[in-house]
């Protein structure tokens, strides 16, 4: 999907905005300490590319897999205390996501892919570099399938892009929720059962205080 933005508008609300919706939220940090799936961190850990992701990466990349591996878990331990915290973010979105998370079956886990952190790479540091709008296409105008070729993708790939507060929990919930886009396009990505890799990379934008670009590209193979 092509828009998922979080801009601080004030110092006590931030907005989400993105292409076909917004949402408000109170600035204020979500608390929570959940307990970690020790199997899944054990799996992700010896992976060589996680290994080297920054921490806010590897948030990302845990709590996608967590959603795929345990959705009703998720809902119950992550989603329900956001709204719990957060309120002002109950929508249709979040009910049709705790319908969908409470109906999903596990899903295969996702591997941390280098190549893919690649791809991830170069578009958050294009794009936050560049200040750039969201978008899936370059600063040169190469369209998400020419970027992907460079890379030796050609099929069986998808990506969404993020902008916002480098925070990887939240960032995971605001691309599930997917409010305001009909076609729930970033929930499906992440949702995805038959994608096999991804890659995560935070990028700052330029000239935006504590505003990032985050990029998650998913592959089958």
């Amino acid at each position: 999907m092509k828009r998922f933005l979080i801009t601080i508008i004030v110092s006590l609300f931030f907005t989400i905005a993105f292409s076909q919706g917004s949402m408000v939220l109170s600035d204020k940090p979500f608390i929570i300490t959940p307990v970690k799936d020790t199997a899944l961190e054990n799996w992700l850990s010896i992976n060589p590319a996680y290994a080297q992701l920054g921490a806010q990466e590897k948030e990302v990349v845990y709590w996608v897999n967590y959603a795929r591996k345990e959705p009703r878990l998720f809902s119950k331990t992550i989603l329900l205390p956001f709204l719990k915290q957060f309120p002002e973010a109950k929508s249709n979105y979040t009910r049709s996501l705790i319908n969908d998370l409470s109906n999903l079956s596990s899903r295969p886990p996702l591997a941390p892919s280098k190549k893919l952190y690649e791809v991830a790479s170069s578009h958050t540091k294009d794009l936050g570099s560049n200040r750039l709008n969201i978008s899936h296409n370059s600063s040169k105008g190469e369209s998400f399938k020419e970027r992907l070729n460079k890379f030796g993708y050609f099929d069986c790939v998808s990506e969404n892009v993020y902008e916002g507060k480098k925070d990887g929990l939240q960032a995971v919930l605001f691309l599930l929720i997917d409010a305001g886009v009909q076609n729930l396009g970033h929930r499906k990505n992440i949702l995805d059962s038959n994608m096999k890799y991804i890659g995560v990379s935070f990028f700052p934008i330029k000239g935006r205080t504590n505003q990032y670009f985050m990029v998650q590209d998913f592959s089958c193979n």
